[in-house]
């Protein structure tokens, strides 16, 4: 305690707002009493928070057991041990603060009983009326003996109930008290979204039983294991100050209690309805955070989800400074009356409280009735839920009840909506995981078989008139799968429409052009420092400064070379003429050339030109200005490209240690121009690879805060396996800007040397490849498993700011997004090819839509074209992806919700981002991007047409039945043959016919498997290999 040092100034800062706001209160217990007594006891680890507790921690930032504090309205009376006395002594020297007296509480209780009296009569001088905070109960020996004295004067005293009074000035939050909320809140997110949600999943997926009350503990322990607490709150500074406010709360299985203090319970963690409420304190201030995750919901538990989430987002708009919180849930109620009367007796009584020191004040509550007023800086509690919900359609008796919980910190803020702090996504596609995708598949696997074997197996995409399923069940399921997408992209278009309103408000935009100002060159600063060559009248060059010196009316005029656009030489007769143009307002053509005039006012010399019989001289200053101007545009192009270079810090190599190395990699690009391999080592905030060459090499350092992203591919199908880092900001590498670096070891057989292998000079044959496949796969596995535990060694030493990020093959889908046709792989934060150069990678946060064009009937491929958030940047464009793999693209840009549209045409988006640029506001306006959808609707569409592929009139079908039933036994490729042997074919039987069939399917196996191996093996590679857990 000696070590305690306190906060001087907040405390008279704090004090003084105490005092202003007991004179001004409108609460008539504070109108009545005239002093204010703070009394605290022994600690008591069961109520670790109490009212009297948080207004101590609040004045002076640490709890004082066995303290009294007295306030009257010009005076502060402190009463404690001798040595708290002491820590104390240093509040009385303020000169411009509260007046404060501090006493000492004697060991001797008969020394007391003066001080006691002292602050007895006090009370009387104030009034006789004394507040104090009732409910607070506490004891000790301070406690025992001021009531021992106080008793005998208590007739004379009347004591008020102050408790509200005291919440409504410690509700309003300083800046310092809301970073601290913010770093609780951040930390919440954290703990939910990167380590509760990832157990969660892993639990269900690996099909483990573990308790609700278990799952909780590990959860609780994110804040004692080190390593996991610097992973998850890699940005909060002082991670020893943070604590559970409350234990983390898991709750499933049909029993649910949603009040604050609930508790895990030991019943098995249960898929169906989980609801998860963390709440973490950071310097003594609570935030909380509470999600409801669904598995395999049915459709009636997600309208009800959703109606909630549609709720919640209304209410921060009516949680505006100045609402009484009453009235807050009268809208709140009101709505769910008007929208969903069904859900009004499972309503929530409560929509939240202020939050703070204490989790709960007890008097600020969004209730009905509460006169309560919402104030700037308030934190708050924002909760809905849904309780005693029923499901008709459960599939075991624990899913039949379940609840809904959403509970979010917010920051009441003046004139505008309250700020929402924890940010973890409640978004349906994120809470909702659907671990029973493949019902469908195990029902065909039931279905009767086929003569061959084969089941009846539902390709990814329809590329015939046939039913790819004879159940009506499965094409259900897909018509569902469709109509969810659909909404769910109609929701990302409204939430780019609104999200593009707030983010251009008031921007005028820059009509479609990039800005260019007037630059002003100056050539010399005074006339004298012009060269002593420039008073004999003829034209120099001054290359020291850039300049040409013309001769004006027999004056020296400089020019700096900037303003020359060109200069041009014509012989004519015996006279040689120099032109030179100079760079004028209104004189280009293109966007280039068009200068902008800076001063209406000014006058722009546009050409000049001078005439002399000098050939030789002419010729001399002709050449000296070309050149200067060709050193100024190489000067200028190189500054340009340099502009984005960030310097970088130093790079802080191991010490005391041999730093963790990768050995003999290659890198790309190359340094030096050779390739040789050398070592990728981490030092303490970064990466060096020191390259071999001929100059003696060239280290390059790459540092952990400059790394965008970190991935790592195997070489399970590729012939290398690899590092990848995407930059930040590029840098250089020789006289090249990068911002990709890779680092890679070839997996083929051409880099081992099996030549003085015995064995294999005496033993050939099947043997001996089948042990050369086995050593291949086993080095292969050698190979990944090395880059792989090194590049988590990565992730570690950056304190898991840099995240190691792997491409999923399974879902990958071809196309050109440069010249070649390349696999293009989708990963967690990113659309990447990083196995041929030139590389690519698409950052999915920094999409704002996807448009897909000519997509349309009867095309082999269509292309995809991802415009930026940012757009100023050009859009990327992705051609010639195959159309079978269409619904793929689809259901992976909405798996991570990017917004896409579809289109038959080719469009001009250099047209269309100009338009946008000239005036995003407007474009916003007037409905954003849903322009590009208005071109198709295919997806509207779709489900009409797969009922239309059989609207056959009967005369048709009797017509083509015969042709068709030939058709199906034979294929395409068998009409013309059919038709050259018709006469010869019309008198067999059946037997013939099906022998002749027979040969002819055996004829197509032999053939290298024909055509109709494709589409089965297309639908085997895009599905994963191992069962998951998705969200939808």
């Amino acid at each position: 305690m000696s070590e305690v040092q306190l906060d001087t100034a907040a405390f008279h800062r704090r004090a003084r707002r105490l005092l202003e706001s007991w004179e001004a209160s409108d609460y008539a217990e504070c109108q009545k009493v005239g002093s204010i007594l703070v009394l605290q006891g022994r600690a008591d680890e069961k109520r670790p928070y109490t009212k009297t507790i948080a207004t101590q921690m609040w004045l002076l930032g640490y709890e004082f057991p066995n303290t009294l504090m007295f306030f009257t309205k010009e005076k502060i009376y402190i009463l404690a041990s001798q040595k708290k006395a002491k820590i104390l002594q240093p509040l009385q020297s303020g000169a411009d603060g509260v007046p404060i007296e501090i006493l000492v509480h004697a060991k001797d209780s008969d020394t007391n009983k003066g001080t006691f009296s002292r602050l007895i009569s006090v009370i009387k001088d104030s009034g006789s009326s004394v507040g104090v905070i009732a409910g607070d109960a506490t004891d000790g020996k301070l406690v025992d003996e001021w009531a021992a004295m106080y008793a005998a004067e208590k007739t004379a005293i009347t004591e008020h109930n102050v408790s509200r009074f005291i919440s409504s000035v410690l509700a309003v939050k300083e800046d310092s008290e809301i970073k601290s909320e913010t770093a609780a809140a951040t930390m919440c997110n954290a703990a939910m979204q990167d380590y509760f949600i990832d157990e969660m999943a892993k639990t269900f997926d690996e099909g483990k039983s573990i308790s609700n009350e278990k799952i909780a503990e590990r959860v609780a322990n994110v804040l004692t294991n080190d390593k996991l607490a610097k992973r998850l709150f890699n940005k909060i500074p002082m991670l020893e100050m943070a604590e559970w406010a409350a234990q983390p709360s898991v709750q499933s299985g049909g029993k649910y209690n949603l009040s604050p203090s609930a508790e895990s319970s030991s019943a098995p963690l249960h898929a169906g309805t989980v609801v998860c409420t963390l709440s973490i304190r950071y310097f003594m201030y609570n935030a909380t955070i509470s999600r409801t995750f669904m598995i395999d919901p049915t459709p009636e538990q997600e309208g009800n989800y959703g109606f909630l989430l549609e709720l919640h987002k209304k209410m921060p708009g009516w949680m505006q400074a100045g609402a009484t919180m009453g009235s807050v849930y009268g809208k709140a109620i009101e709505f769910v009356k008007e929208r969903r009367p069904d859900l009004e007796s499972h309503f929530c009584k409560d929509c939240g409280w202020v939050t703070g020191i204490e989790m709960n004040d007890g008097v600020n509550e969004l209730k009905p009735g509460s006169e309560e007023t919402l104030k700037p800086n308030m934190v708050a509690i924002l909760r809905l839920g849904l309780e005693n919900m029923t499901n008709e359609k459960a599939a075991d008796s624990q899913s039949k009840s379940y609840a809904y919980q959403l509970l979010d910190t917010v920051v009441i803020r003046e004139g505008r909506d309250a700020e929402v702090i924890t940010l973890c996504s409640k978004e349906p596609n994120d809470v909702s995981f659907f671990f029973n995708d493949e019902e469908p598949a195990a029902e065909a696997k039931r279905a009767p078989k086929r003569e061959n074997g084969a089941s009846d197996q539902r390709p990814t995409t329809r590329k015939s008139a046939i039913l790819p399923s004879k159940f009506r069940s499965e094409e259900k399921e897909e018509e569902s799968s469709t109509r969810k997408r659909r909404e769910h992209q109609k929701e990302l278009m409204n939430r780019l429409l609104v999200e593009g309103r707030r983010r251009f408000a008031g921007d005028d935009g820059d009509n479609g052009e990039e800005t260019r100002e007037v630059k002003k060159f100056e050539s010399y600063k005074r006339e004298t420092a012009l060269p002593r060559e420039a008073r004999s009248g003829k034209i120099l060059v001054d290359e020291r400064a850039d300049s040409i010196i013309l001769p004006i009316y027999g004056m020296s005029v400089p020019f700096h070379i900037s303003t020359l656009k060109n200069i041009s030489k014509n012989d004519e007769g015996e006279y040689v003429y120099l032109r030179l143009n100079m760079v004028s307002p209104g004189q280009g053509v293109g966007k280039k050339d068009n200068l902008p005039v800076g001063d209406l006012s000014s006058t722009f010399v546009r050409s000049l030109s001078f005439r002399s019989t000098d050939v030789a001289r002419m010729n001399e200053i002709y050449h000296s200005i070309t050149t200067l101007k060709r050193d100024q545009v190489k000067r200028e192009t190189e500054k340009q490209q340099m502009a984005d270079i960030v310097q970088q810090d130093r790079l802080l190599p191991v010490h005391g240690q041999r730093p963790d190395r990768l050995p003999d990699v290659f890198m790309r690009p190359v340094a030096d121009g050779k390739r040789f391999p050398a070592a990728l080592e981490i030092h303490a905030n970064g990466l060096r690879y020191m390259s071999a060459g001929r100059a003696g090499g060239t280290a390059v350092n790459i540092l952990f805060n400059n790394i965008r992203h970190l991935f790592y591919q195997p070489c399970d199908f590729e012939l290398l396996v690899l590092i990848h880092v995407h930059l930040k900001n590029p840098i250089m590498l020789g006289k090249k800007k990068i911002q990709d670096i890779q680092f890679y070891r070839e997996a083929s057989d051409a880099s081992f040397d099996e030549t003085g292998n015995r064995r294999r000079r005496i033993r050939y044959g099947d043997e001996d490849e089948i042990e050369a496949e086995q050593e291949e796969r086993r080095r292969r596995r050698k190979l990944n498993k090395e880059f792989k535990e090194f590049a988590a060694r990565i992730a570690e030493s950056s304190n898991h700011e840099v995240e190691v990020d792997t491409p999923f093959r399974e879902v990958a889908f071809s196309g050109v997004p440069s010249r070649a046709n390349v696999l293009l792989q989708p990963t967690v934060d990113c659309l990447v090819h990083l196995s041929d150069t030139p590389f690519f990678i698409i950052t999915v946060a920094d999409v704002e839509i996807v448009h897909l064009e000519r997509v349309q009937f009867g095309l082999k491929n269509f292309d995809m074209v991802f415009v930026f958030k940012d757009f100023k940047r050009a859009p990327v464009h992705v051609n010639t992806v195959p159309m079978k793999q269409l619904d793929n693209v689809k259901e992976w840009l909405d798996s991570v919700n990017l917004a896409y549209t579809e289109g038959p045409i080719n469009l001009n988006w250099t047209q269309i981002m100009k338009t946008v640029n000239k005036d995003p506001a407007g474009f916003y306006e007037d409905g954003g991007w849903s322009f590009l959808a208005q071109d198709s609707d295919a997806e509207d569409d779709e489900s009409e047409e797969e009922e239309s592929e059989f609207a056959v009139s009967e005369d048709d079908f009797e017509e083509d039945e015969s042709e068709s039933s030939q058709a199906s036994d034979f294929g395409e490729e068998s009409d013309e043959s059919m038709e050259d042997d018709e006469d010869d074919d019309s008198g067999e039987d059946w037997d013939d016919l099906e022998a002749k069939a027979k040969a002819y399917d055996e004829k197509r196996g032999r053939g290298g498997g024909g055509g109709g191996g494709g589409d089965d093996d297309d639908a085997a590679a895009s599905r994963a290999p191992a069962k998951r857990a998705r969200k939808r």
